[in-house]
């Protein structure tokens, strides 16, 4: 393994150990992160621990105060505009990704959320909530636009959605994807985006309770 490719691989070590114990809440909001400790705990140098940190500024986890860099405070009101973000950038995907998608592709994915709902009624929810991960992700690479991926991404919310599990319950959201796929079949783009945005829009309400984990 080269030089470079062994600090790309402790950065990204140190910004996935970081970011568990942020959503763990070992390290909690508006806590200063002390280099030198986090650095010996997860064994990596300091060059990559501050790359790492570097790019948890950038996806909202940690910021830099005049105390140092701390574990970012998620307040309702940022929350809520990320989301905002996120429900406009995932309507657009569903727009682009309309015209794009195959039959069998959408084929799958109802199988796909019909088999996980059956599963979830039976008491087993990690099958959903997978779904829905490949679901929305996969939207996003039909839809073949690298700035919207990318904009998609620096939310950190759509991860932040799938580390901590789902917002509604698939009782709400199933009728909800299979409707986006009937959209999405009848190659209506228009419907699509707008069932998208009301789909992602319909949890809002709901970010305050599930992200406390995150806040307090």
């Amino acid at each position: 393994m080269s030089r470079k490719a062994g600090n790309g691989y402790l950065e990204k070590k140190a910004y996935n150990e970081i970011k568990k114990m942020i959503l763990n809440n070992e390290l909690k909001p508006d806590e200063t992160i002390i280099q030198d400790q986090i650095a010996q705990k997860i064994g990596v140098s300091r060059t990559p621990l501050r790359r790492a940190l570097a790019e948890l500024e950038r996806d909202y986890l940690v910021e830099t105060t005049s105390n140092g860099i701390v574990v970012r405070r998620f307040s309702d009101e940022f929350l809520r505009s990320v989301w905002e973000v996120r429900a406009v950038l995932e309507g657009l995907s569903s727009r682009l990704a309309t015209p794009l998608i195959d039959e069998p592709m959408i084929s799958y994915f109802k199988t796909l959320f019909e088999s996980a709902y059956r599963k979830w009624e039976s008491g087993e929810s990690e099958a959903y909530k997978k779904a829905d991960e490949i679901f929305h992700r996969k939207l996003m690479e039909i839809a073949g636009n690298i700035v919207l991926h990318r904009s998609l991404e620096s939310t950190q919310v759509l991860n932040i959605a799938f580390d901590l599990g789902l917002v509604r319950s698939p009782e709400e959201t199933y009728t909800e994807h299979m409707d986006i796929l009937e959209a999405m079949e009848s190659r209506d783009a228009d419907k699509a985006e707008k069932l998208m945005l009301e789909h992602i829009r319909n949890s809002t309400h709901l970010i305050n309770v599930k992200y406390s984990i995150i806040k307090d």
